[in-house]
């Protein structure tokens, strides 16, 4: 269909069009493709100090009076959710506050929608600090529907990513504990929530993300919590085509302790040879020796030389050589020749490599593990 915008303005829809003109018809218009993007990016001018436009309060006002009298015709829509975004961005202190106050009534219709939770989205970037964490309070006893949500597991993100950064502003930068306690209580009913059900979500589509979100911008004693919690299903995660993600954020993002007990469950019984030959199991060991300090890097490679494979045919193979075949492990022996920094376990490690190079030549999982040799 042609657009509305060009009727309603007598085809004068061209830089000097001014928001006065689409008086009556804001809702309409911004529920259209060019209209709304009209609006956007009127308001945006009109936003900017330097173009110090006379009409600027009169049109901003206008857009807000008649968005607000039929707001449920626009967080639902297509192109008339931007419009709220924008006025999230560019409203005054107290056009935020009575929006804000919508949202919040309605949060949980809203973040269950497709452009619905993208409002939402926005409110949780653009109110107000206290405003933001009274809106994450409203999720309480309703965290698990919104994580299971094609679209409200991505506001329980985004609630995290910013509440942890206001409490970690108001801890490290401000210096004031109380307030970064207020904001670590306003997130709990979604962290304690979580970890009730730790092991189920890291092994959900949707759940894994927002666990992972956790592990990424949490501040104490709200991480340590988490930490412990997937430390404690970490066999259940480490091979789980969901949780290895969650397991492997938690190498990156966690602490020392966490990845000790993961190398303990890593020596003996040629462990670390087994995961490194499962497709998932596989990028946790990478990511031991890649994220690991020089005692747990070392161990890993030298559990990996000590070990030993029995081939199709019976014969007993270096592990090292067994893994550079094979379709998974192979990534490991290449981030091993990488990482692996002591002068004496390097040797050791390209010794046995070179010392079956005629057969490592001839396989094509062991292609770049080739390579790095010759260089």
């Amino acid at each position: 269909s042609s657009s509305v915008v060009p009727y309603i303005l007598g085809d004068r829809l061209d830089k000097g069009a001014t928001l006065l003109q689409i008086k009556g018809h804001v809702v309409r218009i911004s529920k259209d493709k060019d209209g709304s993007r009209f609006i956007q990016q009127r308001l945006d001018y009109l936003a900017d100090p330097a173009h110090n436009v006379a009409s600027s309060n009169e049109e901003l006002n206008l857009v807000f009076s008649e968005a607000m009298s039929s707001i449920e015709d626009l967080w639902y829509d297509a192109y008339g959710n931007f419009i709220l975004q924008k006025l999230l961005d560019h409203g005054t202190e107290d056009m935020k506050a009575e929006l804000g106050d919508r949202v919040h009534a309605d949060v949980v219709s809203l973040s269950n929608k497709v452009y619905g939770c993208r409002v939402v989205q926005k409110a949780l970037d653009a109110l107000p600090k206290g405003q933001v964490a009274k809106l994450v309070s409203a999720f309480e006893g309703r965290v698990l529907p919104f994580i299971h949500d094609r679209n409200g597991n991505h506001v329980i993100q985004k609630s995290i990513i910013v509440i942890s950064n206001f409490a970690k502003q108001a801890r490290e930068g401000e210096r004031c504990e109380e307030m970064a306690s207020f904001f670590l209580e306003s997130l709990d009913p979604i962290i304690n929530e979580v970890i009730r059900d730790m092991e189920g979500l890291s092994r959900h589509p949707y759940g894994c993300r927002v666990v992972q979100r956790m592990v990424e911008y949490c501040i104490e004693p709200q991480k340590s919590r988490i930490l412990d919690s997937i430390i404690a299903h970490h066999n259940l995660l480490v091979d789980d085509q969901y949780g290895n993600y969650v397991f492997q954020r938690s190498l990156s993002y966690g602490r020392v302790q966490d990845r000790e007990a993961i190398l303990e469950t890593f020596l003996g019984g040629n462990n670390v040879v087994r995961m490194s030959m499962r497709k998932l199991a596989s990028n946790v060991v990478e990511m031991m020796i890649k994220h690991g300090n020089e005692y747990e890097r070392q161990t890993l490679v030298q559990e990996m030389l000590n070990s030993t494979c029995v081939d199709q045919r019976g014969n007993t193979l270096s592990a090292v050589v067994a893994m550079s075949m094979d379709a998974y492990a192979n990534y490991v022996v290449k981030t091993a020749m990488d990482f692996t920094e002591n002068s004496h376990q390097r040797d050791q490690l390209f010794g046995v490599l070179v010392s079956h190079l005629n057969e490592l030549e001839e396989i094509p999982f062991a292609k770049q593990i080739v390579s790095r040799i010759h260089l």
